[in-house]
């Protein structure tokens, strides 16, 4: 599907990639053949390894025929990469309140042969942009020195389509370094884009070596049609519906453009497009939607190239050194086999399902080449039959299982058997930046409850990088047993 590529860690992968579902990323055989060092002066060459504008444009998802609002352009150091992506398609408005900037990033253009710019002298607390004309608002270590921030964001509303977002690459706290300039933490910028009648919706950390970036839409008033569960699913299924004739599949950008089209009021848009954003961590079609590229793509076998750890899973190679493996393991969540692989190669019948026809293809082809047999079964967490006491270790690493739903609970605990084990690694949710639902995150001491029944051998919570990559997060690693049931009491008296 078009709306996703590789951009993200973990967790903060996934949900980045749901939240920027509307910008269409390029495809990488367009990325790769396009050479802008020539774009570049000398005097930006340090600027540039710090903040590669190519790379800025990847993990946001720029296309060739976007158009977008630069402000702050300066004198052209981004504009002109941005320019070169966009294309002859797609259209740069650089804005900056200098005008000496501005007559010089004319003269760049011309000598550069760059057409598709065109600049607007700004004030500092309107872009003047055109209205309802951008796909994208952008400004790179800009926000940061805007003296009137709430009123320059709110000029920005009228000038966005309707699946248009504002997009800020500014340093991180830690590597803030201006006493004149504001420190931009999550918290300040989201009180900031509310002033203005924007949402801060995701902070994207650990992509670049200094720099946050910081997407922002328009707000929408939450409604009781956007809670029904219902209605949120028959919206879904009109969106899956909307991309059957597309060899591509089902885009949000298509899907509001075509609402457009119909005359739908942009605010119904936008607030259409934010439940749909928020559905590709909750429903499977969307969750596959997210992995089927990630297991898709070549792999490096490198946690930064990849984004995520393709080798097993630390915490279960320590917890099955002292299980003995004899019998039969189901490796729940098990994407492209990892964990399901190495278990095999220590002897257990393993079993892996998931909901990634392609994480599983990945699984039988690598388990093939080990020479080990992985039997796979594609499926959501709540439609497989886990039957009764059929497991001896049960893996749950990384997985969004609905553990805290007691129906689905019990159905898990009946599925091992006595003194069969379960080995649990996944994060926990947090009270700042919460994970959405569909993830999963139980809270702080939750699994120890869920699991009060079983023998628990060894229970951490910590502040970890995980297989994801990314900042360091709050884990929770279980490993427990199914108590072994007790004899009757006429056995017991036996010798």
């Amino acid at each position: 599907m078009d709306d996703f590529s590789e951009r993200g860690t973990l967790m903060r992968r996934v949900i980045t990639l749901a939240a920027m579902a509307v910008l269409v990323s390029v495809p990488r055989c367009i990325l790769e053949a396009q050479d802008t060092s020539r774009l570049t002066e000398a005097n930006e060459e340090r600027f540039n390894a710090l903040q590669p504008p190519n790379e800025v444009m990847d993990i946001v998802g720029i296309r060739p025929g976007f158009i977008i609002g630069e402000v702050g352009s300066g004198r052209g150091r981004v504009t002109v990469h941005l320019a070169a992506r966009v294309g002859e398609m797609g259209k740069i408005y650089a804005n900056d309140i200098n005008a000496s900037y501005l007559d010089y990033l004319k003269a760049r253009c011309r000598r550069s042969g760059i057409s598709n710019v065109e600049t607007i002298l700004g004030l500092p607390d309107d872009a003047r942009f055109p209205k309802n004309s951008l796909d994208l608002v952008f400004m790179a270590w800009v926000f940061h020195h805007v003296d009137k921030p709430a009123p320059l964001l709110k000029s920005l509303i009228p000038s966005l389509k309707p699946w248009g977002a504002v997009v800020m690459v500014e340093p991180t706290p830690s590597e803030h370094r201006e006493e004149s300039a504001r420190m931009l933490t999550r918290e300040l910028v989201g009180r900031e884009a509310e002033e203005a009648g924007l949402e801060l919706e995701t902070m994207i950390e650990g992509r670049l070596k200094e720099d946050n970036i910081f997407i922002l839409r328009p707000k929408v008033a939450d409604t009781a049609e956007s809670r029904d569960s219902r209605k949120v699913r028959a919206l879904w299924l009109e969106f899956l519906d909307s991309g059957k004739a597309s060899t591509a599949g089902p885009s949000l950008r298509k899907y509001a453009e075509s609402l457009d089209q119909q005359g739908v009021p942009v605010q119904e848009i936008r607030r259409r497009l934010r439940v749909l954003r928020g559905q590709f961590t909750e429903q499977p079609e969307g969750i596959e939607m997210i992995y089927d590229p990630l297991y898709g793509k070549p792999l490096a076998g490198d946690l930064v190239k990849d984004g995520f750890k393709t080798g097993a899973n630390a915490f279960l190679v320590e917890a099955v050194k002292d299980i003995r493996p004899a019998g039969k393991a189901l490796d729940v969540g098990a994407g492209m086999g990892r964990n399901a692989i190495h278990l095999a190669r220590l002897g257990w019948r393993v079993i892996g399902i998931d909901l990634s026809a392609k994480g599983l293809s990945v699984m039988r082809a690598n388990a093939e080449k080990a020479g080990l047999k992985v039997e796979t079964v594609k499926t959501s967490y709540d439609a497989y039959d886990y039957g009764t006491e059929r497991w001896d270790l049960l893996v749950l690493i990384l997985s969004w299982a609905p553990l805290e739903d007691p129906v689905f609970l019990g159905r898990l605990k009946e599925s091992v058997r006595p003194g069969g084990y379960v080995v649990f690694e996944h994060v926990l949710q947090r009270d700042k930046d919460p994970f959405p639902p569909g993830v999963h995150a139980p809270a702080s001491g939750a699994l120890r409850d869920w699991f009060g029944d079983f023998e628990i051998l060894v229970y951490r919570e910590l502040s970890d990088y995980g297989d994801w990559g990314g900042p360091p997060t709050p884990h929770v690693r279980m490993v427990a047993r199914k108590r072994p049931a007790v004899p009757p009491a006429a056995d017991r008296t036996q010798p």
